[in-house]
């Protein structure tokens, strides 16, 4: 089986409230669940950046359905790679979104606002990696 890893950004076609939020990810976790796909979310100021991480197949079906999603555009993919291991494989869908450790992670980088397009490779996996581990339930 290969297994890959999909890094992207997209920016939200409106402002994503929090019931919307929760909707995306009870989604998510449930069609990850049974796509045995794993990853992790983080949004802000209207901003989504995301890792999936599964089989090849499976994670590239996947994608093209979320890039056809109304609620976002400027999907931009970041990394597409092979993988030996999973790195979020704990997480069906991870969560962060602004909190004390999000900004300061962000200042650490150099950045004031959440813009992924601004994030080389290494940081946007950088980030995703560090905030899969201050999670907030949502």
């Amino acid at each position: 089986m290969k297994l890959v890893q999909l890094l992207y950004f997209s920016r939200a076609s409106r402002e994503m409230s929090l019931a919307d939020l929760k909707s995306v990810l009870e989604s998510a976790r449930k069609n990850n669940t049974n796509l045995e796909v794993s990853g992790m979310l983080c949004y802000d100021r209207r901003y989504f950046l995301q890792a999936l991480e599964g089989e090849r197949d499976v994670v590239n079906e996947l994608y093209l359905d979320i890039a056809d999603d109304p609620r976002h555009d400027e999907v931009t993919i970041i990394s597409y790679c092979n993988v030996e291991k999973l790195s979020f494989d704990q997480w069906k869908m991870g969560y962060a979104s602004s909190s004390a450790e999000f900004n300061k992670l962000l200042s650490e980088m150099g950045q004031q606002d959440f813009l992924p397009a601004e994030m080389s490779e290494e940081q946007a996996f950088h980030f995703l990696k560090h905030m899969s581990k201050s999670q907030q339930q949502l």
